[in-house]
């Protein structure tokens, strides 16, 4: 009976141990984890982007099965691939969706962001993984603007937060925020507004595929445009932009970045 006894106080106590010890791990890993956002992701599986999908050729729905669709859509999903979890897209206007990713609602945000100075003090951008022009559309027979600076006065229309919208005010602009691009071409075409400020991309595409000839651009921004990643600013993001800098190297090298980019704009817009 001693022995039995003494034989299961040793039990108990190993088994005591081994507890401490799981326990000492699980807090090891919530601690980690709690300063490691990329932890977070692959422990949830999934990773949740922001996007309009209401911008062709970046995020769209596609007309005929209504699937989001998209240059950043599938840049996106690429990524998650590459970081080995699922991609949750969310859709919401431009603005909310910078706001989610700084407030922690949204893990990232792929929605040609452009990055500037300004943006940099509030995010910390991913390596750029595609390049572009901004540019002035107005009528096709409006003769006074053929520059930014030309805004001066006029009446422009474009996606609240954007840097299109900051374009306009610090070229002289009232701006009218809206929520598609679709939505500022007509404006244009109605003269509720004197022109919109936007990506040449997505301005060629809307030329393309509606074949509207009552608009042209006017102006052509000579500096490029990045686009990259937004995340929220702090150490909590390193290992994860750091992940995403490489999952973007790969799918350069890969070859993957600009067969997407020609599929959506039939150019290669990935290489500056």
């Amino acid at each position: 009976m001693k022995k039995k006894m003494t034989m299961g106080i040793v039990t108990a106590l190993l088994l005591g141990l081994v507890a401490c010890g799981n326990t000492d791990t699980a807090a090891k890993g919530a601690g980690d984890a709690a300063g490691d956002h990329l932890a977070r992701i692959k422990a949830a599986g999934k990773i949740t982007i922001a996007t309009e999908g209401v911008w062709a050729p970046f995020t769209y729905h596609d007309p005929d099965s209504d699937a989001l669709v998209g240059f950043d859509v599938e840049v996106a999903q690429a990524i998650a691939d590459k970081l080995g979890v699922e991609a949750d897209f969310k859709e919401v206007a431009f603005d909310g969706g910078l706001t989610g990713v700084t407030t922690g609602s949204f893990d990232m945000m792929a929605n040609g962001v452009d990055v500037t100075e300004e943006r940099k003090g509030t995010y910390d951008f991913t390596a750029p993984y595609a390049y572009d022009h901004a540019v002035v559309v107005t009528l096709t027979s409006n003769t006074d603007i053929t520059s930014f600076a030309d805004l001066a006065g006029k009446k422009t229309a474009n996606s609240a937060g954007s840097t299109y919208e900051a374009m306009g005010v610090a070229n002289g602009a009232t701006v009218s925020n809206v929520d598609t691009l679709g939505e500022t071409m007509s404006l244009v075409l109605n003269g509720t507004v004197d022109a919109t400020i936007n990506a040449n991309t997505s301005a060629q595409d809307y030329f393309k595929t509606t074949g509207e000839t009552g608009l042209k651009v006017a102006a052509v921004d000579p500096e490029v445009t990045e686009y990259a990643i937004p995340l929220a600013k702090g150490s909590d993001n390193d290992s994860l932009r750091a992940a995403i800098d490489q999952a973007i190297a790969e799918l350069r090298s890969e070859g993957k970045l600009s067969e997407i980019s020609i599929k959506y704009f039939g150019a290669d817009i990935t290489k500056e």
